[in-house]
């Protein structure tokens, strides 16, 4: 609809004028679409918007008015979904890395109970010192993670929770060994021994 309305303005005015300004808001939507991280998330329509730039300078320079506005509007319009496109990428990503460190947190929880829990049977907190040592540096990470202002960056928390799950995911297991270990190390309670029967 945009792209009739326009043609019919085209057609109307002769196109005799350079279309400087839309050049320049072109230039404007696709720098908007750069920051956005649209170079990473959405990187066929960014490539569109910056040739269909670069194609309305040159027509601009060849004073083709009519295809420099076109190249224009297709370089603003690729830059819009560039951007649209890269803020669903960014959503899914954060979506992705929120489920990711609620498994992670949820880990760290349930490695934290079975410390107790081991601390409970009698092991020595001394111990335990590398296990505790890998949890506190597992839950600053997570710490870490969270307070990040690249969480919507798909590959960096892709990397730091793989990281992560390295470190965590075998912690609620290394603390129960650590208890049942101890726990099988301990003398069994005899039963009561059986009265002869005179």
């Amino acid at each position: 609809m945009r792209r009739f309305v326009l043609a019919a303005a085209l057609a109307a005015a002769g196109c005799d004028q350079p279309p400087v300004k839309e050049i320049a808001a072109a230039a404007q939507q696709v720098e908007r679409a750069q920051a956005a991280g649209a170079e990473r998330y959405a990187p066929e329509r960014w490539k569109q918007a910056e040739t269909a730039l670069a194609l309305a300078s040159q027509r601009l320079e060849g004073r083709d008015y009519r295809g420099a506005l076109s190249a224009a509007n297709d370089a603003a319009e690729s830059a819009r979904i560039a951007i649209d496109t890269t803020a669903r990428a960014k959503a899914a990503a954060r979506s992705a890395a929120d489920l990711a460190l609620g498994e992670v947190r949820t880990t760290l929880d349930r490695a934290s109970a079975e410390r107790t829990a081991t601390l409970k049977v009698g092991v020595p907190k001394g111990s335990l010192k590398s296990l505790d040592a890998r949890w506190t540096r597992a839950s600053q990470q997570y710490a870490g993670a969270v307070q990040h202002p690249g969480i919507d960056d798909l590959p960096f928390v892709e990397q730091l929770l793989a990281e992560l799950r390295t470190d965590v995911t075998p912690l609620p297991d290394l603390y129960r060994n650590a208890r049942i270990q101890t726990e099988a190390k301990r003398p069994r309670p005899r039963g009561r021994a059986r009265h002869r029967s005179r």
